[in-house]
């Protein structure tokens, strides 16, 4: 009987643990590239990549390719319907015009934005249009910067894009710089942005997960980067189904503090 009663004072220790594992006042980023809600099953379903983003609950989301009342998804703006599903404030950040709609990156956040604009990254005419959104977003007490970005390809593509960035990261200590940069961290890419932003994933754990394929990731190209007044505190654990399936990437999580 004292066994069982020992146990049982366990199990309902690790549940209270468990649930307070957020830290109070803290944050939770997430980026996501969706590919426009279509599964490594070829299947088009937004319902999966809600099912991934509430295992997690993030306070904020960037999303990379996303459709914005394309043919192929079928006339729905994809921003707003997953917007509406997870009760969160949306804005669509076009980077080209695609299939009788738009085709770009997307946020989404449970705080009020003061300000959103896009600039575009494209650099080449005959390579697929890329941009990047800058957002102001009201906690409260504190003013988040949050940057929103897919780049290209080719590797001279994607050095030109982060330059341009660079170029115009706002003037704010509480910025995120997150989304599939495409680059591994081996890259001369990578080792440009880091000198002005830190890797935040691999500042919590230097052993970070791959996040491409989503169903045998071997390589990590999705990033959140952030600059000294965000301090990282720890990786929220998706462990869904969905996760392996429902897009052809993982979704990069970050919990942070504002210094």
């Amino acid at each position: 009987m004292q066994s069982t009663k020992h146990i049982l004072l366990v199990l309902l220790t690790l549940f209270s643990l468990n649930a307070c594992s957020s830290n109070p006042g803290s944050y939770t980023v997430m980026t996501y590239n969706i590919r426009h809600g279509v599964g490594l099953d070829r299947v088009l379903d937004l319902d999966r990549i809600v099912r991934v983003i509430k295992s997690v609950d993030p306070d904020i989301i960037v999303l990379n390719e996303v459709d914005h009342g394309t043919l192929r998804s079928f006339s729905v703006q994809q921003t707003d319907s997953l917007g509406r599903s997870l009760g969160m404030q949306t804005i669509f950040g076009r980077s080209i015009d695609y299939d009788g709609g738009e085709y770009g990156n997307a946020l989404l956040t449970k705080y009020p934005v003061i300000q959103f604009r896009v600039i575009d990254l494209s650099v080449d005419s005959l390579r697929e249009g890329r941009s990047v959104f800058i957002s102001s977003i009201d906690l409260g007490q504190d003013t988040l910067v949050i940057m929103g970005t897919h780049l290209g390809l080719s590797p001279e593509e994607r050095y030109q894009q982060v330059e341009r960035i660079i170029q115009n990261l706002p003037d704010s200590k509480n910025l995120i710089l997150a989304g599939d940069l495409n680059f591994e961290p081996e890259s001369d890419t990578y080792r440009l942005i880091s000198d002005h932003l830190v890797d935040g994933v691999q500042a919590v754990d230097s052993d970070t997960e791959y996040t491409f394929p989503a169903d045998k990731p071997d390589s990590r190209i999705d990033y959140i980067f952030i600059s000294t007044g965000i301090n990282p505190l720890r990786l929220p654990i998706i462990t869904v189904e969905d996760l392996t399936i429902a897009s052809d990437h993982r979704p990069q999580i970050l919990e942070f503090v504002i210094r």
